[in-house]
């Protein structure tokens, strides 16, 4: 075990304090005795004026809030007092209308538009429109490619 730990200058001061307490001798209480001394041991200097300065930013951030927030204030009064006394003048009224330039595109009669309103307008006619006129042609059919199934094998792999 450590004969001279940590602290113990420390601690010889403390002790050297107390022992220039002297109790009354009337109504003598070791218990609040006991509490004196631990106040009195744990007393630090570096918390009496921690609060002070916290306190004084704290102020100093109230006011620095408190003109920001008043001048907003006066600046929303003087917009709001400009926008009445514009309000309040009459103005000659001039709308500015802008000039748009022609359209050059021209639907073709057969586009979706077009086709669309003449089916809105009446479906039978849309459909005639689109009957074939004239006799059809019918050549022979289109070679049919071969549909593979499961299981089944490509021609390039019989190769």
């Amino acid at each position: 075990m450590d004969t001279h730990p940590p602290g113990q200058d420390d601690l010889r001061d403390l002790e050297r304090r107390l022992s220039d307490w002297r109790p009354e001798s009337v109504n003598l209480d070791a218990d609040a005795m006991l509490f004196a001394a631990g106040i009195a041991a744990g007393r630090r200097v570096r918390r009496r004026f921690l609060m002070p300065v916290l306190c004084g930013l704290f102020g100093a951030l109230a006011a620095g809030l408190g003109f920001w927030g008043l001048s907003e204030r006066a600046e929303r009064q003087v917009l709001a007092r400009l926008l009445r006394e514009r309000d309040s003048i009459p103005t000659e009224y001039s709308p500015h209308i802008a000039v748009r330039p022609e359209a050059t595109y021209t639907p073709a009669p057969d586009d979706y538009w077009s086709l669309r309103q003449q089916m809105a307008q009446d479906p039978s006619r849309w459909l005639a429109k689109l009957e074939p006129s004239g006799p059809q042609v019918v050549g022979p059919p289109p070679p049919q490619s071969d549909i593979l199934r499961a299981g089944q094998r490509d021609g390039l792999l019989d190769q």
